[in-house]
């Protein structure tokens, strides 16, 4: 009667830790799954912010593209669009504007595609791939720091910061964001100027991250 008793106390103690075991399972699998959408989602930010660099950085260099009839777009033009909302880097320095290009000359001077403010711009994706979270970026441009002559709105060095910032909205309303910039050197117009060269391999100066 004993042996059964004890028999019975060490099949309850197997199958305590057994349950235990195969909580604790479940409770990191669900935390490793949830660790890798933070990643995925993080990730996602980081490339929409980045594919908005790359189209700031198209988009001035084809003011560079002009007919030799339209007047040249200078740096001072663009910083002097009194764009809002106006953004606060974090890290000081100049306050971002919206970089707008939306009163300067149209076609033959600019094309329609550059002629926007660029404000919650969707990120394009292959035609047929199945979307779920809404992935977009915003532009800024700031004037730089280190520019003693000129203001927050006049540029004096032909070098200016794009603020680049990347957002992704999950289906369940919340969002992550992702900032990145990037200092270029640009030369009347908006042509990349050769110093350019060896100055900027990264693409990005500043990478900041937030949630909401």
């Amino acid at each position: 009667m004993r042996n059964r008793g004890s028999a019975l106390v060490s099949v309850i103690l197997v199958l305590l830790v057994l349950t235990i075991v195969g909580v604790g399972i479940a409770y990191f699998t669900s935390m490793e799954d949830r660790l890798s959408g933070n990643t995925r989602i993080a990730k996602s930010a980081f490339y929409a912010a980045d594919a908005g660099l790359r189209r700031a950085e198209l988009a001035l260099s084809d003011t560079a593209g002009m007919k030799s009839t339209c007047a040249p777009i200078t740096l001072t033009q663009i910083l002097s669009t009194g764009g809002t909302p106006v953004l606060n880097v974090p890290g000081g320095g100049n306050p971002a504007i919206p970089l707008d290009l939306s009163s300067f000359p149209g076609p033959p001077c600019l094309s329609d595609l550059d002629r926007i403010k660029y404000l919650d711009i969707p990120v394009p994706v292959v035609a047929g791939t199945p979307v779920v979270d809404r992935a977009t970026y915003s532009l800024y441009v700031r004037n730089n720091a280190d520019d003693a002559v000129g203001t927050a709105t006049t540029d004096n060095d032909n070098i200016i910061n794009i603020v680049s910032v990347g957002t992704i909205r999950l289906v369940a309303g919340t969002s992550i964001t992702r900032i990145l910039e990037e200092q270029v050197v640009l030369s009347v117009g908006g042509s990349f100027g050769s110093s350019q060269k060896g100055l900027n391999a990264g693409g990005t100066g500043t990478a900041m991250q937030r949630g909401k």
